[in-house]
């Protein structure tokens, strides 16, 4: 890894601790994530691309394994993610995804661990759900679990997934959406079906954990 990365890496963690911990912190769907918990099975979160840094933050107390592209952007969030006490596993939709996906399954599985995907990433379209997480899920068993998170002051970057980045003391909605159970079919109308539905499911918790926010921060 390259100094640079390594450094905007390291302040990359520096500054999600920071503004993490200043955040006002509120959860909806608790009950959802303590149901998946109750059947026994892997968790697979799903959350967009936008949102990952925050997400991550709250939700590493989980035991978190992350798909993380094998690009230069991902080394610096795979060394961020491990700051953060997540494992990875790199590959993306462009590169090394059947591998990366197949690894990433069988570290939920073999280590106990929930598993974590940006299903938007790594180049978008942005809030489009990429099939890739389906087949994770059925590989490890899991259960998909959409998390959706929100800020009350944030800054839009000028990126491909228009990231966010809670200003410090903001207030932060995080929201569990019902766990979802991968179609167990191959076939493309049952994979498409279950594509459509995890989106759908993914938008409506981000949405959730939007509303209670104006538009402009």
């Amino acid at each position: 890894m390259r100094t640079l990365d390594r450094l905007l890496a390291d302040l990359g963690w520096s500054l999600s601790w920071l503004i993490g911990r200043s955040l006002r912190w509120e959860e909806e769907g608790r009950a959802n994530l303590a149901a998946a918990r109750a059947s026994g099975r892997p968790i697979l979160f799903v959350f967009w691309h936008n949102r990952l840094l925050h997400t991550c933050y709250r939700i590493s107390r989980e035991r978190l394994v992350m798909m993380v592209s094998q690009s230069r952007d991902g080394d610096i969030i795979a060394r961020v993610a491990h700051d953060q006490g997540i494992s990875s596993v790199r590959g993306s939709s462009s590169r090394g995804g059947t591998a990366a996906l197949r690894a990433l399954a069988r570290t939920m599985k073999e280590r106990g661990l929930c598993g974590g995907i940006t299903p938007d990433g790594p180049r978008g379209p942005r809030y489009v759900l990429q099939p890739g997480a389906l087949l994770a899920a059925r590989l490890a068993g899991a259960l998909i679990v959409p998390v959706g998170l929100g800020f009350s002051r944030k800054k839009v970057f000028a990126s491909w997934d228009a990231f966010q980045l809670p200003w410090p003391f903001a207030r932060a909605r995080l929201v569990f959406g019902e766990p979802v159970d991968p179609p167990a079919a191959a076939g493309a109308a049952a994979l498409e079906a279950s594509r459509a539905d995890v989106e759908r499911r993914l938008l409506a918790v981000t949405q959730a954990a939007d509303r209670p926010f104006p538009r402009r921060s």
